[in-house]
């Protein structure tokens, strides 16, 4: 977005992430929120905002904003359900199959998850990328690259098993490859 103050493959994806919010929805909880920037996007929108993160030392660097309330914590034993349940880059850090239960556990009856992911690339899998990388460094390239500097983990499954995950333990999710190694994954809990 254009007032971002920064640029990189995990806000590249925010617009996404702010167009899966129902108009109903009341509360959201982002989920490994770094220094808040989605987290504050969901508040302009009206959201009652839960910030979450394990690393105290990158919520530190977020501004306070109106509501916007970000906490040191760990989604995986994380209490209540929210209306709006995102979450970038963070599912690869936690295994796979934990984390999706805790995010449909977090998820409010009629709620809505939206993540952006990055899934294990290999030559083999993964070949009909391999012509997208000119196009991946030439929006680093214009957009500059820069963040907060979360922790970094490379991901360990690739995209048919989180494809399998999803469709075992969230029942109607898309999911979609995106450029830049992500993927999204929507997925709306029944009433």
């Amino acid at each position: 977005m254009r007032d971002d103050p920064y640029w990189n493959h995990n806000t590249h994806y925010h617009p996404w992430l702010l167009k899966q919010v129902p108009h109903s929805a009341r509360t959201a909880l982002d989920i490994g929120c770094g220094d808040g920037l989605l987290a504050r996007k969901l508040a302009r929108g009206g959201l009652a905002v839960t910030g979450i993160d394990v690393d105290a030392g990158i919520l530190a660097q977020a501004p306070a904003a109106t509501g916007v309330r970000l906490q040191e914590a760990d989604f995986l034993d994380y209490p209540g359900t929210f209306d709006v349940v995102t979450t970038v880059a963070t599912l690869h850090h936690v295994p796979l199959r934990a984390g999706m239960s805790a995010l449909r556990r977090l998820v409010a009856p009629g709620g809505t998850l939206a993540v952006v992911g990055l899934w294990k690339m290999t030559p083999r899998n993964d070949f009909h990328y391999i012509p997208l990388l000119p196009v991946i460094r030439a929006m680093e390239v214009m957009r500059g690259k820069s963040g907060p500097g979360a922790r970094i983990r490379h991901p360990e499954e690739c995209y048919d098993e989180i494809r399998s995950a999803a469709a075992e333990l969230l029942p109607g999710t898309r999911l979609r490859r995106r450029l830049m190694w992500r993927y999204t994954l929507l997925w709306r809990k029944p009433e």
